[in-house]
């Protein structure tokens, strides 16, 4: 009779029982599925539909990127306080965020399919942009924009994600890069574009939304990942788990449970919530601190867009230089490096000194940035890949936590501190994020011990 296709939670999968037909085993006992492409399972090839997931990440990338930018905007149509102003995105924050887990494991039994969830996305995040345009009650957009648009960019990023990570099993890390630079870089132009409107045009946002439906469902239409275990043919997964490299394989996989116990998931939990503060922080406050600054026409806009474009650019060089250098080594270089760069950012805004302002914002954009997919990639070498896709979900929903202290936080600083609330949540800010670097410089590989009773 032949084993059973995965061990059982808390036992190692024996290397030499044999696979099931269709299977192959590495050394760990892992099985891989390898037969049929992606052209016969999906009707495309992987590039095909691991670029249609990165469109569908890049247009709902606004919705985080730009809702900073229009905050002075919202202040001046509606009479609202900044502080106001920015309760519809520490719920939205809060929403994306805590529907990774949730998603993941509806994704897992079955129940959710990624391309349906990317199409049912579409029409919430339009409506997160209508109601911008369409409302001046706090409350509503509130609701619209947090709630709607926050469970609607959920639905997008976790499915598109998952679809461009399982269709490259043989490169995770590299090839699940481009989603997360696509969130960020497919926002730029809008953010350059939002921090040189005028109120008046808010109005445009409904039909900004209504475009950003139709790219996003026709993204997602008939998007599909691959069944349980698929390996691309024409390669060895044997081979490959033998290959040698920068970060080894995880020897055993963990479940959540074990991952939790074993230390290093509530260490990666607390880096991504600090540096999901410093990130979140940034996009909140530091519009607010360029529109009092005495900057030349364009100035804030170039800030932002390069705050924006250094977040993309830098998940997209962290993910290929921490294959040669060591994920962690850059997560901590990254995260020191943004820390203090939020040190200097209320300094180089009180000299109106646009040069300075964009080179800070380099290194806090990437610090801010690259957090994301290096986490998940050190999930999948510490954890395994058999429970890799719930606790990748347990991993980023530490980004709520990161809402409510970034964002919230700066809230609670701007009513407390009504003259010098952004340039003090620059600096808690900047707190953050060293902490995050010295949570990630303590971060270890779990040693899984087996002993034999006596």
């Amino acid at each position: 009779m032949n084993p059973p296709p995965s061990a059982p939670a808390g036992h190692l999968a024996s290397p030499y029982a044999p696979a099931a037909p269709g299977e192959l085993a590495d050394w760990t006992g892992r099985r891989y599925a390898v037969g049929r492409s992606a052209r016969e399972l999906a009707g495309a090839d992987r590039s095909v539909l691991a670029a249609r997931a990165v469109v569908a990440v890049a247009a709902v990338g606004v919705l985080q990127f730009g809702y900073g930018a229009a905050v002075p905007l919202l202040v001046a149509a509606h009479g609202w306080s900044p502080a106001a102003a920015l309760l519809p995105f520490a719920l939205w924050t809060l929403v994306q965020g805590a529907t990774a887990l949730p998603l993941a494991r509806l994704r897992e039994r079955g129940v959710l399919d990624p391309g349906r969830a990317v199409v049912a996305g579409a029409p919430l995040c339009a409506a997160a942009l209508a109601v911008c345009g369409l409302s001046g009650h706090l409350g509503v957009v509130a609701l619209g924009y947090g709630l709607l648009g926050g469970l609607g960019a959920g639905l997008v990023y976790h499915s598109a994600v998952h679809v461009v990570a399982a269709w490259y099993p043989e490169r995770p890390a590299t090839h699940a890069v481009p989603a997360g630079a696509g969130f960020a870089l497919g926002a730029v132009p809008l953010v350059a574009g939002i921090a040189l409107a005028e109120p008046a045009h808010l109005a445009a946002a409904p039909w900004v939304g209504a475009a950003l439906a139709l790219v996003v469902a026709g993204a997602g239409w008939r998007l599909s990942a691959p069944p349980p275990r698929w390996w691309p043919p024409g390669s060895d997964p044997r081979a490959w788990a033998l290959r040698r490299r920068r970060e080894p394989l995880a020897c055993v996989d963990l479940s959540p449970a074990q991952a939790w116990r074993s230390g290093a998931l509530p260490g990666l939990h607390a880096v991504v919530a600090l540096a999901g503060a410093m990130a979140l922080a940034d996009l909140a406050v530091l519009p607010l601190l360029l529109a009092r600054a005495d900057l030349p026409p364009g100035g804030a806009a170039a800030v932002l867009a390069a705050l924006v474009a250094a977040s993309g650019l830098g998940r997209a060089a962290a993910g290929r230089w921490a294959e040669r250098v060591g994920r962690r080594r850059i997560l901590v270089a990254a995260l020191a490096a943004g820390g203090a760069a939020q040190f200097a950012l209320p300094a180089a805004a009180a000299l109106g000194s646009v040069p300075a302002l964009v080179a800070l914002a380099v290194p806090a954009g990437v610090g801010g940035g690259c957090c994301y997919p290096l986490t998940r990639t050190l999930a999948l070498d510490y954890f395994g890949s058999r429970d890799s896709a719930e606790i990748s979900g347990l991993v980023y929903s530490a980004k709520a936590v990161g809402g409510l202290l970034g964002v919230g936080g700066a809230a609670a600083l701007l009513v407390w501190l009504p003259g010098a609330g952004a340039a003090a949540a620059l600096l808690a800010a900047g707190a953050a994020g060293l902490a995050a670097a010295v949570t990630a410089g303590r971060l270890r590989r779990p040693v899984p011990i087996r002993t034999i009773p006596l």
